[in-house]
């Protein structure tokens, strides 16, 4: 009994080695589970000390949710981009900086690698490669939601490394403000309240009240007119000027006039 039991594993194995192989493959250019530790779930409001967050949507999201999406492809990006790291990150040096990388993700979640760039440099240009590596690493990602009209997305991902904004923002992803609405804004971190910080907002295509108005307490009211492009960014600065600030992004529609 014993020999058929073991013939029968060795015989499952043998048939298992081919699949086994093909998974583990080196130059696949993206990271497997069998290869990297598992990475706790991907909360996009959450302060950080080493990965990528406070993922930005700068493309129309045509009223699709992205929040599932982006929590299912944050954790790829993020097991690709460690294995990037440079070891001077890690201890006794700790080497300290954050990375903006903006790329498009199209229909069938094949990444264009060629459009890869980044807006906001550590200053460090093995820190920069390693994060704009993490994202041509993970490509493709999975195809984006059947019911997105549209042909790609475009985002924006900060990378920090050994450094945690001391200000995260809720809500953080989708946001859509109707024309003419409010929506309150929270600041999150340690010690940060509401009116403890210095509250902004701007964007490409407007300026001053054409981006809309934020209260000391973070009540955000989008302008009447829409601005072009619609995406406006919302921040909360450390009053002293210390520190990294939070960011939300904030897309102005059209407002319902049933309502």
């Amino acid at each position: 009994m014993k020999f058929r039991a073991a013939l029968l594993v060795g015989l499952i194995l043998s048939l298992l080695a081919p699949c086994l192989r093909a998974q583990s493959a080196p130059g696949s250019g993206v990271a497997t589970n069998s290869q990297l530790p598992p990475t706790p779930a991907w909360d996009p409001c959450q302060s950080t000390e080493r990965g990528p967050e406070q993922a930005g949507i700068l493309s129309d999201t045509m009223g699709v949710d992205f929040g599932p999406y982006l929590a299912r492809i944050m954790p790829i990006v993020r097991r690709n981009w460690n294995v990037l790291i440079p070891a001077f990150v890690d201890s006794p040096l700790a080497r300290r900086g954050k990375v903006s990388v903006e790329f498009q993700i199209l229909k069938d979640g094949k990444i264009d690698v060629d459009g890869v760039t980044i807006p906001t440099s550590s200053g460090d240009t093995t820190l920069d490669r390693a994060a704009r590596g993490g994202i041509i690493r993970s490509d493709p990602l999975p195809r984006l939601p059947a019911e997105f009209p549209g042909q790609n997305l475009r985002l924006r991902l900060s990378f920090y490394y050994n450094l945690s904004p001391d200000i995260s923002i809720s809500p953080c992803i989708e946001v859509r403000v109707p024309a003419g609405s409010t929506l309150q804004f929270d600041a999150l971190g340690k010690g940060i309240t509401n009116t403890s910080v210095k509250w902004s907002v701007s964007g490409l295509g407007c300026s001053e009240s054409a981006c809309g108005a934020i209260s000391d307490t973070g009540l955000y009211t989008a302008p009447l007119n829409i601005p072009f492009p619609p995406v406006v960014s919302v921040r909360a600065t450390p009053r002293n000027g210390k520190g990294v600030a939070g960011e939300s992004k904030v897309t102005v529609v059209a407002s319902n006039p049933s309502h």
